[in-house]
């Protein structure tokens, strides 16, 4: 046997291993998606102020699990997701705001590949989808009235790349950084303000479209919120962060692969640095019950960090 047939055959066995490996990855969605809850405030902005938000989140996901359960995992999988967001909000009037949010990510997911011997790594990133938000308030927060109960509606747009590839293979849906379609949001948000402590409630519903035969699962997510004023300018907060997410379908079917529901415990902390301007908030988020439609990757925590700078440009009732 010739060199040249020696290299074909390896050159053929890798391809076949790497294509393989290819349409588990496609197979064995999803890493979870990073919540949009906590990025935008749940309550109207401050009207007549611009509120500029930058925030980073670090979600690493590995263990593969079947229903609650984790089973073994012979790859070793593992996804760390990053994504740094600008949210602008602005506050039309008391009871009107509207927001964008403005997302960059990176996405990496890779296993352990025995008949190579080595690590099989998929990486990609990318301004994602962008989303635009509109929230009212029947019942708006004041000076002397703490509490409020707002609904929103919202629309991600499609302006994250889908085509993006590693060794010459087309990422699946998943590592893309955006999704291709039209997704809507509806929010309903109640705020409680007491002394030394706060409530938020809230819940969203995320309604997705089709995109090249797949669409994504539609999604409920739900948050319970507590900020505990330990000293003028610091806080403490405690929260319980809940998200159900439909099967996806590709092609009109069900992917068995998909659908979860997710609880997470929520502390951190929150920091007033500049009165009336900047604030400064750092979260911890620790999965406390997964479970899975199929074989899928489970989460191990998510890191939150965010700067919330606050620009008025009228005297607000609240200042």
């Amino acid at each position: 046997m010739t060199l040249l047939r020696i290299h074909l055959i390896i050159t053929a066995a890798v391809f076949i291993i790497l294509a393989f490996a290819m349409t588990g990855y496609s197979q064995n969605c999803c890493a979870p998606a990073v919540p949009q809850q906590g990025v935008l405030g749940e309550t109207v902005a401050l009207p007549h102020t611009l509120e500029i938000g930058l925030h980073y989140e670090y979600l690493r996901s590995a263990g593969l699990y079947e229903g609650s359960d984790q089973i073994d995992d012979p790859n070793l999988t593992k996804a760390i997701w990053k994504r740094a967001i600008l949210t602008l909000s602005y506050g039309i009037m008391p009871k009107l705001g509207v927001s964008a949010i403005i997302p960059y990510l990176w996405k990496e997911k890779d296993r352990y590949l025995p008949a190579l011997e080595t690590r099989y790594i998929n990486e990609t990133e990318g301004i994602g989808d962008i989303t635009f938000f509109a929230r009212y308030s029947p019942l708006a927060r004041s000076f002397v009235n703490f509490r409020e109960l707002s609904v929103g509606f919202g629309v991600k747009i499609p302006t994250g790349a889908t085509d993006r590839q590693n060794y010459n293979f087309l990422l699946p849906e998943e590592l893309q950084p955006g999704t291709g379609s039209w997704d809507y949001n509806l929010s309903l948000s109640y705020y409680q303000g007491f002394e030394p402590v706060d409530f938020y409630l809230s819940g969203t519903y995320l309604i997705t479209t089709e995109y090249q035969d797949y669409k994504f699962g539609n999604q409920f997510s739900y948050l319970l919120s507590s900020n505990f004023h330990l000293l003028e300018w610091l806080d403490a907060t405690a929260s319980l962060s809940g998200s159900m997410r439909a099967k996806d379908q590709d092609n009109g079917e069900d992917n068995d692969q998909t659908g979860r529901h997710q609880l997470w415990l929520v502390p951190g902390v929150q920091a007033q640095v500049l009165p009336k301007s900047l604030r400064l908030q750092a979260y911890f988020e620790q999965p406390i019950y997964q479970h899975f439609e199929g074989t899928q990757l489970g989460s191990v925590y998510n890191l939150r960090l965010t700067a919330v700078y606050l620009l008025p440009f009228k005297k607000s009732e609240e200042n």
